[in-house]
Order: structure tokens, then sequence, then C-alpha cells
């Protein structure tokens, strides 16, 4: 009777001390692109730079944006690249605080990295609206363009949510007086992008960013 009694108690011992070492786990990290070190090393960038005032157009969003070599594309040098490869809506509200005072326009593409890592487009139309009022505050002059459809190979269930997404975006543009450059009709006209405009059905060649500059080539500000 006491050696049962000793073994219960002897068990009870061991699944205590297991459940407390359970409990000690490390929860595993939320992704959050604010971690990521390329998006600290450009934002750092972005905020010591955030006094030079030869600027006055911002070209912002993700890799798409962050791939384009804008001032030369446009023959502008007074177009800031505030593209930064793999940021979200999210990523993009954390760092406007260094949007220089003498911008008079801003460009803004971004929400396929959200879409990709299973954000519903209620949260990214959300966190665009905030965006968007924030350039507003500033006085600044906002255009928004589509997120590009994805490629055959890459487009699993986003496509959709891109198509959802653009029209949320393009329904408030109108009802707000704001732009909207739909540039999915050039590089995506059956909802799928064109293998003509990319090498890995996510980011544009050199044809591609040609053919978007002459889309934007009439928006901007001299």
């Amino acid at each position: 009777m006491k050696i049962r009694l000793l073994m219960s108690l002897l068990m009870g011992a061991i699944m205590l001390e297991a459940t407390e070492i359970k409990k000690e786990e490390p929860k595993e990290q939320v992704w959050k692109i604010q971690n990521d070190p390329y998006y600290k090393h450009r934002k750092s960038q972005f905020e010591v730079l955030a006094l030079n005032e030869k600027y006055k157009t911002i070209m912002l969003g993700d890799s798409i944006t962050d791939e384009g070599q804008w001032d030369e594309l446009l023959n502008n040098d007074t177009i800031q690249n505030r593209g930064i490869s793999g940021d979200t809506t999210d990523g993009v509200l954390d760092r406007l605080n260094s949007v220089n005072k003498n911008i008079k326009q801003v460009f803004i593409m971004i929400g396929v990295n959200d879409i990709m890592r299973g954000k519903s487009v209620d949260e990214i139309y959300a966190n665009y609206l905030k965006i968007i009022q924030i350039f507003k505050e500033k006085n600044i002059k906002i255009h928004i363009q589509s997120t590009l459809y994805i490629g055959e190979t890459r487009k699993a269930d986003f496509n959709p949510k891109v198509e959802e997404l653009n029209k949320r975006l393009e329904k408030y543009a109108s009802e707000n007086k704001i732009t909207f450059i739909n540039l999915n009709p050039i590089f995506a006209p059956n909802k799928v992008l064109k293998k003509e405009f990319t090498f890995d059905d996510l980011h544009l060649n050199g044809t591609a960013y040609k053919l978007w500059t002459q889309e934007i080539k009439l928006f901007l500000i001299k």
C-alpha cells in the first residue's frame, strides 16, 4: 500500500514538473514586417533623409515599388523611392513619420504581401484608409495604384482577393475625388500577371516599368 502511494506521488510530481516545463516554453513570435532587417535598414535611411527638401513625389509600396529606378525611368530627380521589399500596409503605417514636409504627391501601391500572408481584405482596406487619411492631413495629393494580380505559378487563391481589394479602392477613390490608376488592364488583362512582364510571376521586368511610368507621367506635379 505504501509502495503504491509513493509511486502515485512520484508520478504526480513528474507530471507536475512536465506541465511546468511546458508552460515555460516560449510562444512562437507572430510575423511582422517591422522585425525584418531589410525593413529596419530601409526605414532608418528614410528617417535620416527626412529633412531633404529636394523631393516633391513619393513612390510608396513594397518590392514592386522598391525595385523601380523611378528618377531615371521618369527622368525626374525630385522623386523619392519609398518602397520596401516585403512591406505590408502595417509596415507602411509605421514609417509615414519620415515623409518630408515638401512632398506634394504620393503614388501608392501596397497590399499584395498582406494578401499572401493571409490578411483579410477588410483589414487591408482599413489600413489603406488610415494611410490615405495621414496623407490627407499632410495636404499631399494621393494617387492610388491598383494592386497587381499575381502570375500563373504563384496566384493560388490570392487573385480573387486582389480583385476585391481593387474594387473597394477604386470605389473609395471615385467617391472621394482621388486618382485611381488601374494598371491591371495593361499587365494582367485576364486577371493573371502576363509572363511577358515578369520572370517570377510576381515582380516586374524592365518592359513593365517603362509601361508603368507612361501611365503615371500624366499625373506628375512638376
